[in-house]
């Protein structure tokens, strides 16, 4: 590693507080701050800037450190109040990244980029395109500093600068792309893995614009360097998947040629991974437990290439199915392994549904088995939404044998999820996976409508408006269609979730306007109509002609 200029100048109070692992007074300062800030937002800025003042404009440098740190700590809370205040701010930290001393360097990178959606931002910052351009500068400086606190700093600084700024960083490129390389040469241990983050991190910001000659050579020739010479146990293997699974999913086709060591080592640790899982399952005592942070990263990075190769995978799949591999994975119990499966599943039945034929008959108990256990939110949805890929690839005819079984399934986890904001997500993706149903299984959903119409309608009203959505409603109308009598019994919810449908797509139109007349003629119309909330009934009546009660 590079040099380390003096670092633990200024002694006792950083060494522990500003990196550590532990808890300090100084964190616990600063994280109080902070909450104060996000409760009473520009309300304290009278009493804490003449405060951060006097610290930013003292003598010493360790009273200067606490003033960046305490400004960090409220940058989140205060940002409306303190605009005003920026263009100055940024200039004073900007300098103070190429301050002398180390610790001062590092604390105010780490501030800067807590005021990345001001930097981003040219409706409250006019000058966003040249105050971008001056904070890449000093960032990528010191990404490359001499010592490897102020080189952590600034990475992940720009890590979290990179997610806000996304295509804005692409005029930079050549700059971003050319340092990044370079760190590979310097980084090591913990650095390298804020590295691989901030190179992942790019990918996903700047998408298909990485896919340059130049610029693939400079960031995946270190990368793959990384990866012939990272043993399967050091655990810094982790990050370098996740990493490498931005590149795929963003640099595309241009990524095929990569793909065979990152398959066949994936492939290999998936296995190894879940024979060691079975047989720790069966007997804890004699055996390790296994690692399954890098078996849920080795399946990760097999969704990253699936998804950005699409349906050019087929030609790796063709030389080796690494999809056989995943009903073995799905018997461990470890859920971060079971999340990870379950997303393979789904980019694999939507990208190339072919090769993933043949284990469907075990895939798809298994997904119905996860939903009725129902033991994790993310598991669930995974499962679901693999649900919902595979009946639109392969038809009405082969999902007969297993609908039943997926269905009832899908119901439980419905009936059985807690009402809370991650809950509330699951409820939305089986609803959207039994509209999904229902538009492959039409008049076979009818059967099964009655069990959860009433559900589906309250949770479907909240969904936002987007494709899913109207795909979903599509299945809705021929379950209604197959089992028309199952609507009129929930008129009011029937009539909120259409309303929700605003405008109406014009394909479903003609379906909704009918389920609405049928309601009409039935004697309990205008009762129902009473319960709907105001703004359901002025939606119908404006789009829907004619649908209130004589």
């Amino acid at each position: 590693e590079q040099g380390d200029e003096d670092d633990d100048d200024g002694g006792g109070q950083h060494g522990g507080g500003a990196w550590g692992a532990e808890w300090t007074a100084r964190k616990a300062a600063a994280s109080s701050l902070d909450n104060l800030s996000h409760m009473y937002r520009e309300n304290i800025l009278e009493v804490v800037l003449p405060l951060i003042s006097k610290k930013l404009e003292h003598e010493s440098w360790e009273v200067q450190e606490s003033g960046v740190l305490a400004l960090g700590a409220i940058a989140f809370g205060c940002m409306e109040g303190l605009t005003q205040y920026m263009p100055k701010v940024m200039e004073h930290l900007l300098k103070l990244c190429q301050a002398p001393k180390p610790l001062l360097r590092s604390i105010s990178c780490w501030t800067v980029a807590r005021f990345s959606s001001w930097i981003c931002n040219e409706r409250v910052n006019p000058m966003s395109e040249q105050v971008l351009r001056s904070v890449l500068q000093q960032l990528l400086l010191r990404v490359l500093d001499k010592n490897k606190r102020v080189q952590e700093a600034a990475c992940s600084a720009f890590a979290t600068l990179e997610e806000m700024a996304r295509h804005l960083l692409v005029p930079y490129l050549d700059d971003i792309v050319q340092t990044l390389s370079k760190a590979f040469q310097y980084y090591q241990a913990k650095n390298l893995l804020i590295l691989y983050d901030a190179v992942g991190t790019l990918a996903d910001a700047v998408g298909p614009e990485l896919d340059t000659q130049r610029y693939k050579q400079l960031l995946l020739e270190p990368l793959f360097q990384k990866f012939n010479n990272t043993p399967d146990n050091d655990r810094s293997i982790i990050a370098l998947f996740e990493c490498l699974s931005s590149m795929a999913q963003n640099l595309g086709p241009s990524f095929m040629p990569l793909c065979k060591p990152l398959v066949e080592r994936c492939s290999r640790l998936i296995i190894n991974g879940a024979q060691a899982a079975q047989m720790w399952m069966q007997n804890p005592n004699e055996f390790e437990k296994p690692d399954r942070e890098v078996m849920a990263a080795s399946i990760d990075l097999l969704s990253g290439i699936v998804a950005g190769l699409q349906g050019k995978v087929a030609e790796v799949l063709q030389q080796q199915n690494f999809l056989s591999v995943v009903p073995e994975v799905l018997k461990d119990s470890a859920l971060q392994v079971k999340q990870s499966a379950f997303a393979l599943v789904g980019d694999s039945a939507k990208h190339c549904i072919e090769h993933l034929a043949p284990f469907l008959p075990q895939l798809l108990p298994q997904c119905a088995k996860a939903l009725r256990e129902n033991t994790s939110a993310t598991v669930s949805n995974n499962a679901s939404w693999a649900v919902g890929e595979i009946c639109i690839k392969v038809g009405a005819d082969f999902m007969a044998n297993y609908l039943d079984e997926v269905v009832d399934a899908l119901i439980s986890s419905l009936r059985s999820t807690q009402p809370s904001q991650r809950q509330a997500l699951l409820m939305q993706n089986v609803c959207i996976t039994l509209g999904r149903l229902g538009v492959v299984c039409g008049p076979s959903m009818g059967k099964k409508f009655g069990q959860f119409a009433q559900i589906w309608c309250m949770v479907m009203k909240d969904v936002r408006i987007d494709q899913e959505k109207v795909t979903a409603f599509q299945g809705f109308c021929n379950m209604v269609n197959a089992s028309p009598q199952v609507a009129l019994s929930y008129p009011v919810e029937v009539a909120g979730a259409i309303a929700s449908l605003c405008p109406p797509p014009p394909q479903l139109f003609q379906q909704l306007q009918q389920i609405l007349a049928s309601y009409k003629q039935t004697q309990h119309w205008p009762q129902a109509w009473q319960q709907l909330p105001q703004d359901v009934k002025l939606i119908l009546s404006h789009v829907y002609s004619g649908v209130e009660p004589a």
